[in-house]
């Protein structure tokens, strides 16, 4: 599996490097991790990462927009956003606190993602 994000791009062939490569963080406490099999482009699992809290995209196949985490984390509004990064460190972008899971739960899909290309069915989606 190979796994790209802000510090560059990493092999990973065990749970245990896929979990020390995902807790990297870079900047304020955030990255983005875009997770596939031998660099094919799909499927993918793209994850944000801000502090504790990330944001889920899976893309089954070149053809697909995609599916969305669902979730709202406590204390969040579901109207607003929030502030995730993507290309760099610094590069901001606003996510919609419906589609916002914990980092815990985020890891736990890139693990099952890990042990099978297909969609992680530990966490609640919405198809794009």
């Amino acid at each position: 599996m190979i796994i790209k994000h802000f510090g560059g791009i990493e092999a990973v062939n065990t749970l245990d490097e896929v979990c020390e490569v995902l807790r990297k963080r870079y900047g304020d406490d955030v990255n983005e991790f875009w997770i596939t099999y031998d660099n094919q482009e799909n499927p993918c699992l793209a994850i944000l990462v801000n502090k504790e809290f990330a944001n889920v995209t899976y893309f089954p196949d070149a053809e697909s927009i995609g599916f969305q985490s669902v979730g709202i984390p406590s204390g969040f509004n579901s109207d607003e956003f929030s502030v995730f990064c993507t290309n760099t460190p610094e590069e901001e972008i606003e996510i919609s606190n419906s589609t916002i899971i914990t980092f815990d739960e985020a890891l736990q899909a890139a693990l099952d993602f890990f042990q099978n290309p297909k969609l992680p069915n530990c966490i609640k989606w919405s198809e794009n």
